[in-house]
């Protein structure tokens, strides 16, 4: 069965004014998709998601979630470890560049993905939550955001961005470890024999990841994460929690995908509230 990756909706690793339609286009069309079915649908206004919000524009802003109904999301998620982070593509000189948060939770058994677009704007969050056993994703630009919960199920799980080819169930362990910013992490690589792109789509052909060798040192939530998740981690020989600290993905027309972590703070509490994907979010620098 394919695999769906971990961070859904869109791909925010394509450069310039194509990127931009095409995203706008996308959450465009899936929230009048979304607002066409009441049932299982509801709006910043509603409920818990409601929180005042002045919009100097003409438009006002809007988040609208659907998914499975059943599916227990919050409207603030609590962490204190923050891994910031740069995502850089590159091709035929052309360049993109995402910011990247990845957040932690010391004592419960969250794990959250903030994302800033640099190039058109817009924004990406992603929330597992193994308390209620659900996952939250949302996209968003120019004020009108759309997302998707569920059940969280770490078989559809894997730690790529938006844009990269999904690729956890080929990597695997070289052997060789590094230290970055303090964490001690293992190379997982793959190299697939395709050297030119034939097909006219791009294809991924080589992966190097550095994933975190201990995460539960980094995550410490982690030991609260219950069963049957708990097995389903110890069978896993890469983590899909574990997001890259460094990486670097080649593609066969030549793009180069980037990641790098500039700094890891842990011991600084913070709540993210789903709402605040409609609003910049100051980020460390």
């Amino acid at each position: 069965m394919k695999r769906v990756i971990l961070l859904l909706v869109c791909t925010l690793v394509v450069v310039q004014t194509h990127a931009q339609q095409t995203l706008f286009k996308k959450v465009k069309a899936s929230f009048r998709h979304l607002t066409e079915n009441s049932s299982d649908t509801f709006q910043l206004d509603d409920g818990p998601y409601e929180r005042p919000f002045t919009n100097t524009g003409k438009t006002t802003s809007q988040l609208v979630i659907a998914g499975e109904e059943s599916a227990q999301v919050d409207s603030t998620y609590p962490f204190d470890i923050a891994i910031y982070q740069q995502i850089i593509a590159v091709k035929a000189g052309d360049s993109s560049k995402q910011d990247v948060t990845v957040l932690y939770s010391s004592e419960q058994p969250y794990v959250g993905v903030l994302i800033d677009n640099s190039t058109n704007g817009a924004r990406y969050q992603y929330f597992a939550d193994f308390v209620h056993a659900s996952r939250l994703s949302m996209t968003a630009i120019n004020g009108v955001g759309s997302g998707e919960k569920g059940k969280l199920d770490l078989e559809a799980v894997s730690p790529v961005y938006p844009g990269e080819t999904d690729y956890l169930e080929r990597l695997h362990k070289t052997g060789q470890t590094a230290e970055i910013a303090g964490i001690l992490c293992e190379e997982y690589a793959f190299d697939a024999s395709m050297l030119a792109d034939s097909s006219g789509t791009a294809v991924l052909v080589s992966a190097h990841t550095w994933l975190p060798a201990k995460l539960h040192e980094l995550f410490g939530g982690y030991i609260h994460i219950p069963e049957p998740y708990r097995q389903q981690l110890r069978d896993m020989e890469a983590s899909p929690l574990a997001m890259p600290l460094a990486a670097e993905l080649l593609y066969s027309d030549g793009t180069v995908v980037s990641t790098s972590t500039t700094t890891i703070i842990t011991a600084e509490p913070r709540d993210v509230r789903t709402a605040d994907i409609l609003i910049p979010v100051k980020r460390h620098s």
